[in-house]
């Protein structure tokens, strides 16, 4: 997918937010919440052309461009030690702090998520990754 239309997605779902005026949890993130699972909920800053994350350590600003983020048409991406684009999993594994075996990179409700799973999560994989399934057990 070519970058302009990435940049296009992230303003109008952005903008879609900013109207709607009210922030209430995406089924994803009540998923999330009730796996009890790490994870870290990004936005899209227009102006930095950074998807900005709240994180433990502060907000952490990440370059758009990252080709890790280009995952627009499939809604998410899955990086591991062996499927590493940009190294961004290592880098995502030293400020996590924990030992995580995958990120998943999920847009949802205008966010881009960062849901870190260690050996004993990665069984939830399947329900991440197939929105259905969010809807059978809400």
């Amino acid at each position: 997918m070519a970058e302009n239309d990435f940049l296009t997605f992230l303003v109008d779902e952005t903008l879609k937010l900013q109207k709607r005026g009210e922030e209430k949890l995406s089924s994803l993130e009540l998923k999330l919440s009730d796996y009890s699972l790490n994870f870290w909920k990004g936005e899209f800053i227009p102006q930095a052309q950074v998807l900005r994350f709240k994180t433990p350590m502060g907000a952490m600003d990440v370059p758009m461009n990252w080709s890790v983020f280009s995952c627009v048409d499939s809604d998410h991406r899955v990086l591991d030690k062996d499927n590493d684009m940009d190294n961004f999993f290592t880098v995502i594994k030293g400020a996590w702090k924990i030992p995580l075996e995958k990120v998943v990179i999920i847009h949802a409700d205008g966010f881009c998520y960062l849901v870190g799973l260690t050996h004993d999560q990665v069984g939830h994989l399947h329900d991440l990754l197939n929105p259905q399934e969010w809807l059978k057990t809400a």
